[in-house]
């Protein structure tokens, strides 16, 4: 009976899933995103090279298959100097325009594919050039730069999506390295709107 009870309820969620799915991704939606992962590959908390990276977005549906994306977004990175971990901050405002690569939404999943702009701050050990009576040869600077971004979508719910990512930035001026990758993992919350109306 218990057995009988489970299948069920897990068909009657797969059921719905298409519904509650159809939903979104339609013109004029927009939705909002919460986002954190790995920078740079996957290192230990406290050891040399260690990232991490956090964001939140906006983004604003121009059809079933394009949007674009407003945010903020920290890169923080530490690097090791005279046994001393150096953090590195670069604090960016990104747009980026995104379309629909594969996928389908009534299956739950989407693959879209990215590229646009980000620029912003990298401050070096919070622009404090002394250390240990070293001076660090690596100043703070403004930085602009290209991103490319891929996303895939799991659709949870008809507001909410599981976002898996990976984004590689080229940011001109930074006084330690102009690339930085980003792997990690997001909630998209779509926004209410009168799109389902249209």
């Amino acid at each position: 009976m218990r057995t009988r009870l489970i299948g069920l309820c897990l068909a009657s969620l797969l059921y719905s899933l298409p519904t509650a799915s159809a939903q979104i991704h339609q013109g004029g939606q927009s939705a909002v995103e919460l986002s954190a992962g790995t920078l740079d590959g996957f290192r230990l908390p406290g050891k040399d090279n260690f990232g991490y990276f956090v964001s939140v977005s906006y983004s604003r549906y121009r059809s079933r298959y394009i949007y674009w994306k407003g945010g903020l977004h920290l890169n923080q990175k530490f690097y090791t100097y005279d046994q001393r971990l150096i953090p590195v901050s670069q604090w960016l405002g990104e747009a980026t325009y995104f379309a629909r690569v594969i996928g389908m939404v009534g299956r739950s999943w989407v693959l879209n594919i990215g590229g646009g702009i980000a620029g912003g701050y990298e401050s070096i050990n919070q622009d404090q050039q002394l250390v240990e009576g070293a001076t660090l040869l690596n100043p703070s600077k403004w930085l602009l730069g290209p991103t490319i971004a891929l996303e895939g979508e799991y659709i949870l719910s008809g507001r909410t999506i599981l976002i898996a990512r990976i984004q590689e930035y080229y940011l001109f001026r930074s006084s330690i390295i102009p690339t930085r990758f980003n792997l990690g993992l997001g909630i998209k919350f779509i926004l209410p709107s009168d799109s389902n109306q249209e």
